[in-house]
């Protein structure tokens, strides 16, 4: 092989690795330009509450975490996404255990307590974010038939770091983590259309 050969494979191969990294940077300002208005969320829909939300964050403290909607919830005295309904009960009947293994799901009595008979109680059920680990035993147990189905994962923005492709989406074997358009944010400008 002469030298002039070898020197022209080198350059011909330096051009086309200097191509190929300019495509790339190319395509990922594209991809960073086109996702600027959207954001990862949890469609509850396909949603199974796998625990993989907890697992698959790059967060060592997910940044999914369940939340109630309370126009739908019940009230109840008695909630399955609450109290482990398969847990020993006390001496009124009342199972003694939590669903949560992270005590995050907290409730305080609405209106009047009654004392003499527990089951004239409602309660509003509260997702200490600071505590929820996103496992989804709650949502699980919030499905009907024995829930109503008002506890659902969500991820939180302020808690999100917005990663180029998000870890708990690659894993998700249901495909419950989308991309939604920000609500109330313009879509973003395109600087490449030129005004006349």
């Amino acid at each position: 092989m002469s030298e002039r050969s070898s020197r022209r494979q080198f350059f011909d191969r330096t051009g086309r690795v200097l191509g190929l990294v300019t495509l790339g940077g190319a395509a990922g300002l594209l991809v960073k330009r086109a996702s600027a208005g959207t954001v990862y969320q949890v469609d509850p829909s396909k949603c199974t509450s796998c625990d993989l939300c907890r697992t698959s964050c790059v967060l060592s403290h997910s940044a999914v975490k369940a939340v109630n909607d309370f126009a739908k919830c019940g009230y109840c005295m008695l909630c399955p996404a609450y109290m482990d309904v398969t847990s020993k009960p006390d001496e009124r009947g009342i199972p003694t255990g939590l669903v949560c293994p992270q005590d995050a799901l907290k409730r305080r009595v609405v209106g009047t307590f009654d004392a003499d008979d527990p089951n004239n109680n409602y309660y509003e059920y509260i997702v200490d974010e600071e505590r929820c680990d996103g496992c989804g035993k709650c949502v699980k147990a919030c499905l009907p038939p024995a829930g109503n189905g008002s506890l659902r994962l969500e991820i939180r923005y302020d808690r999100c770091v917005e990663c180029n492709e998000c870890a708990i989406q690659v894993a998700c074997p249901d495909r419950a983590i989308v991309r939604l358009d920000v609500p109330g944010m313009p879509p973003p400008v395109d600087h490449t259309v030129l005004h006349e």
